[in-house]
């Protein structure tokens, strides 16, 4: 038994279809870019659904939270710390998409009750807000103060003085929110520890599905049954593990009505936000 425990570790290389994936690493760069984007235009979304957009039937406003957001504090300093907000936020959720479809599931296989997969946006929210107040008061307010203390007498040079075959990066750097950006994938990595169950059920959940549709073909004598499992232009994280379950005869996960329903409610509430925050991003801010 210990023989036939240490033979279902899985490799560093897993076959899929016999060979081992080509460009694999291209390919996950391609996939992560994509979750990185998709977890961003969410958080865009929900910015603007909720802090932007003025909510009326007819000429009866019933939610307009815009006044209330832009004047939430006095001080003057909020006007850059609440774009600063979503900016991280959307940093965030972009890191965790990232690392949810690059997870070593080979190591780390926690999975998730249905409840805390219904609750997981919620608890991303909550959980990284500490963070993310934290790295707004330091990017904002605490290293600013610190400089300003230590050398006040020393200046930073501006993109002008730089040298001219890198003045395009500083004016890259001066106007793209490289801080909110590195506090973000930093909250991201530690919320990751949080939302790692909630993503990794959420995997299992469609690899499961094809599985057993190919288990179901083979067992009916379809002619060819593995076309139900993940192919190519799927990741290859999710394509290696549909084949070790597999090659392995490995049981999947059941999929009771509750994890079902989570999941699916889920992903069509993600799927839309991605899709209008594309909206939003690409159409809505640019006055289109």
């Amino acid at each position: 038994m210990a023989a036939a425990t240490a033979e279902r570790v899985p490799p560093k290389h897993i076959l899929v279809n016999g060979r081992r994936i080509r460009l694999r690493w291209l390919q996950q760069i391609i996939w992560s870019a994509l979750a990185a984007n998709i977890g961003a235009l969410i958080i865009s979304a929900l910015y603007y659904l909720f802090v932007q957009l003025k909510w009326h039937i007819g000429s009866h406003v019933f939610l307009n939270l815009k006044p209330d957001w832009d004047h939430l504090f006095s001080f003057h300093g909020w006007i850059a710390d609440r774009h600063d907000i979503r900016d991280i936020y959307e940093a965030l959720l972009a890191t965790l998409f990232v690392r949810s479809l690059l997870a070593n599931w080979r190591k780390n296989d926690r999975r998730a009750p249905a409840w805390y997969v219904a609750i997981s946006p919620l608890v991303i929210v909550v959980v990284a807000f500490p963070v993310v107040a934290a790295g707004i008061w330091l990017i904002n307010y605490g290293l600013p103060d610190a400089w300003h203390a230590l050398f006040k007498h020393h200046t930073v040079g501006n993109p002008v003085r730089m040298p001219h075959s890198l003045a395009w990066l500083g004016t890259y750097f001066s106007g793209f929110p490289w801080q909110a950006l590195v506090i973000g994938i930093v909250a991201g990595l530690v919320v990751h520890r949080v939302y790692a169950p909630a993503g990794n059920t959420v995997q299992l959940y469609f690899i499961g599905r094809s599985v057993d549709k190919t288990r179901d073909g083979i067992a009916a004598g379809e002619e060819n049954p593995y076309r139900h499992l993940p192919r190519w232009p799927w990741a290859p994280v999710v394509r290696e593990r549909a084949a070790w379950i597999m090659q392995n005869d490995l049981p999947v996960p059941n999929r009771s009505f509750d994890i079902t329903s989570a999941v699916r409610i889920l992903t069509v509430i993600l799927a839309a936000l991605a899709i209008y925050g594309g909206v939003v991003r690409y159409v809505i801010a640019k006055g289109h």
